[in-house]
């Protein structure tokens, strides 16, 4: 038994083994070409017969960066830390208040997520154009298209922390109560801590795809100067993809992934942690 079952891992090892290289792959190659010279894609395997950063150099030089990145920070790290506290607030709500059409709100919320966001694309736009007949403020040359829906709150977020939330007994809240605290006290000083684990392991990944976002920034910031690096990048890339320029598509696409990868790195264990949803045994 033993040796069957040690040959019936070492078949899944392979495959698992076979299955990242293939993965890995594009990217490992997208790292190296972006050291290439031009003509040097195509030839001479996977390794650089020759080594130049020409492409990164250009890219520094023709784009500003630094710029591009702190705009993209302003997109990500503000907007995502609000809405963070915002969901961990509704999803305290939804799991540890009791009030009349509870279950019926979290269900209308929760469908939301079946909208795709292609299909409200307009009506944001109308809306940060100042064209609708409430709100008629122009957003479009600010920032603001980006920030203003992170910080109301994530419901992918808000659904995973009330899951987390239902293992926190009732008895923890209700001996809060009694204590004279306040909903505003106990989320903050009991729910908030008991959170951090799962909510920073989803708040990483709403920062990875806030981070990642290309669409909506070119939706809806029309003002250059207020681009995020994804944009910068991609049409620094369409510019290269004229003479097929190889590398310098590649180093930029290196230097979009790199940060990101880097951010994931530190704060995967916390990312798998949240898929195992402790709770505070009675």
């Amino acid at each position: 038994m033993k040796a069957k079952r040690r040959i019936v891992n070492i078949v899944i090892f392979t495959i698992l083994a076979l299955g990242s290289i293939l993965m890995l792959y594009p990217f490992v190659w997208m790292i190296f070409t972006s050291f290439k010279p031009k003509l040097h894609v195509y030839i001479g395997g996977l390794l650089p017969q020759v080594w130049t950063t020409e492409s990164y150099t250009q890219i520094w030089g023709e784009i500003d960066l630094v710029r591009g990145f702190l705009n993209t920070i302003l997109y990500s790290i503000p907007p995502v830390v609000v809405g963070s506290l915002v969901s961990v607030a509704a999803a305290y709500a939804f799991a540890k208040i009791q009030f009349k059409g509870r279950n019926a709100l979290f269900l209308v919320l929760l469908g939301s997520i079946m909208i795709p966001f292609p299909s409200i694309m307009v009506p944001q736009y109308v809306l940060f154009s100042g064209q609708f007949w409430i709100f008629k403020a122009n957003l479009l040359q600010s920032p603001w298209p980006l920030i203003l829906p992170k910080i109301t709150g994530n419901v992918m977020m808000i659904f995973f922390l009330r899951q987390y939330l239902f293992g926190v007994p009732d008895s923890l809240v209700e001996a809060a109560k009694i204590d004279g605290c306040s909903h505003l006290r106990i989320y903050w000083q009991m729910i908030l801590p008991i959170a951090v684990p799962a909510l920073s392991a989803h708040g990483v990944l709403w920062f990875i795809g806030a981070w990642n976002d290309y669409l909506a920034p070119t939706m809806f910031i029309k003002n250059p100067d207020w681009h995020p690096v994804t944009v910068m990048i991609a049409k620094f890339n369409e510019q290269y993809a004229i003479n097929n320029h190889v590398p310098r598509i590649m180093a930029g696409s290196v230097m979009l992934i790199v940060p990101v990868l880097i951010i994931y790195g530190l704060f995967q264990r916390w990312i798998i942690e949240s898929m195992m949803f402790s709770s505070v045994k009675e």
